[in-house]
């Protein structure tokens, strides 16, 4: 399906899309496989693993027990039958940083932008290291342009890859779930929009209004089990989600005429659906609903983003 981010394949690399790509997250590992020819699919997994082994962060070393995180992907890798060893990975939503800028004009030069870019994530986040990638994509906008750039650290990127690294894996592209998400959505049908990704630690969402990328919003979930902790993550989800309504509301004049949600959990999501419904005034859609593979409903929602990642 076509949008405007048809060319916003990767955030930290520039080589052409691979055929195998992976999604890591701290509950599951999935992957999908791609036929050389037609790009139709041709194998996929999805591993559930422990708590702990990957703990997603922006600041610390993700992987925390890579023998055990090895062990586990071996199997699923094993049906890939990867000729070439390129992959795509698409890294947790917690592990990097996404902006949306606006701007009249922007500097002609890569190194200027740049500069420009890091000055205005550095406003927002004051102690930004130095060893980090900015990348970004320019998009032209009816006010002037718009810029949605992504910012990891590389020591963090670097870890990923030496690991994949040493299972003769090669990370070709590096993707981000969100974004990932928003190829399979029609922006010039939809215009007006937000389309939130929930996993069991983190919730991500993107707003659009007039088919343009306005805002990207990144949380940390709980996941501490208590007696009240569905109540309180559904509510956590809901008052993000309001309070993103009323800031777009406010700033673009727009009021978002539906939701697209993607689940990553593997535990069953319709009492937040419900919960959701029930508060919000716009009709909630699934995003797997866009996927047309001959997969169960549970494989379509977790492999959705790897989905649009690469197709």
């Amino acid at each position: 399906m076509t949008t405007i981010f048809n060319k916003i394949k990767s955030y930290f690399s520039e080589h052409p899309l691979p055929h195998s790509a992976m999604q890591v997250t701290s509950s599951y590992i999935s992957g999908i496989h791609l036929s050389s020819k037609d790009r139709s699919l041709k194998s996929h997994f999805i591993l559930p693993i422990e708590g702990g082994i990957i703990q997603p962060s922006f600041e610390k070393t993700n992987i925390k027990n890579p023998a055990l995180l090895q062990k586990i992907i071996d199997g699923g890798v094993e049906k890939f039958n990867i000729y070439d060893h390129g992959v795509a990975l698409l890294l947790p939503e917690l592990s990097q940083r996404t902006f949306v800028f606006s701007f009249e004009a922007i500097p002609g030069t890569s190194k200027e932008r740049e500069q420009l870019i890091r000055f205005r994530v550095k406003k927002q986040m004051p102690l930004l290291s130095d060893d980090v990638r900015i990348t970004y994509d320019v998009l032209r906008s009816k006010k002037g342009k718009k810029i949605i750039s992504s910012v990891a650290r590389s020591t963090i990127v670097s870890d990923y890859e030496n690991f994949f690294g040493q299972m003769n894996l090669k990370i070709r592209a590096v993707g981000l779930p969100l974004m990932s998400l928003s190829h399979l959505i029609n922006w010039n049908e939809e215009k007006d929009f937000f389309l939130v990704n929930i996993e069991k630690d983190s919730f991500g969402l993107l707003a659009v209004t007039d088919s343009e990328p306005s805002l990207y919003r990144q949380k940390p979930l709980m996941i501490r089990k208590s007696e009240n902790y569905l109540v309180e993550r559904v509510q956590n989800i809901i008052q993000e989600i309001e309070n993103t309504a009323q800031f777009i509301r406010d700033k673009e004049k727009k009021e978002i005429s539906s939701l697209w949600i993607r689940f990553g959990i593997l535990e069953s999501e319709e009492e937040i659906l419900s919960n959701l419904g029930s508060r919000l005034n716009v009709p909630i859609k699934k995003i797997e609903s866009t996927v047309g593979l001959k997969l169960s409903q549970q494989e379509k929602k977790i492999l959705a983003p790897l989905i649009g990642q690469l197709l």
